[in-house]
Parts: structure tokens; C-alpha cells; sequence
């Protein structure tokens, strides 16, 4: 009896010593991704007044990264500001040997 009850009791123990760990498991994880190129808050383009939209958590706890929107018409007196946006994930004249500058 007291063998069968031994037994008994080391099986158990070993059960709860395999779940205790995996109960007890606590995971972080911080993903930093390349952010957008950022001009400021507010720039004119082409005649466009374009705005920062900054990132925020969507649907399903997704983070969707901010994004420059057009906004307004079009105005004259900026027809003529052009800025020159770099993709910084990219090879900037396509020869497929990734120089940055």
C-alpha cells in the first residue's frame, strides 16, 4: 500500500512540476520596425498641404504606423515647393547594391 501510495505521489508531483512552469511562463515581446520617413506635422507639396497622421492601435490589436494625407485643395502660391522624399527602405537608383546617403 504505502509503494502504490509512493508512487501515486511522485506521478502527481511530476505532473504539477511540468505545469507549474508553463502556468507560470510570462512572455514580452517588443517588435521595432523601421519607421516612415517624417517630414514634421504639416508640409506644402506640389501645391498640397499635406498632414502627419500619427500611428495608433487598429483592429485586433494591431498597430498600423502613421502616414502623411493629403488635405484641402489645391493652392497657387505652393504650386511651386516640391520635396524630396528618400525611401529610406529602398535602393534609391535601383541597382540592387542598397547604397544609403
Amino acid at each position: 500500500m504505502k509503494t502504490k501510495f509512493a508512487v501515486a505521489l511522485v506521478a502527481f508531483l511530476s505532473v504539477c512540476m511540468l505545469v507549474r512552469p508553463s502556468a507560470m511562463a510570462i512572455g514580452i515581446s517588443i517588435d521595432v520596425g523601421d519607421r516612415p520617413y517624417y517630414e514634421g506635422p504639416v508640409y506644402w507639396d506640389d501645391g498640397y498641404e499635406w498632414v502627419w497622421i500619427p500611428g495608433r492601435w487598429g483592429e485586433h490589436h494591431r498597430w498600423e504606423h502613421g502616414h502623411y494625407e493629403r488635405r484641402g485643395e489645391w493652392h497657387r502660391e505652393h504650386a511651386r515647393e516640391h520635396h524630396h522624399h528618400r525611401d529610406h527602405d529602398h535602393d534609391h537608383d535601383r541597382d540592387h547594391d542598397h547604397d544609403r546617403y
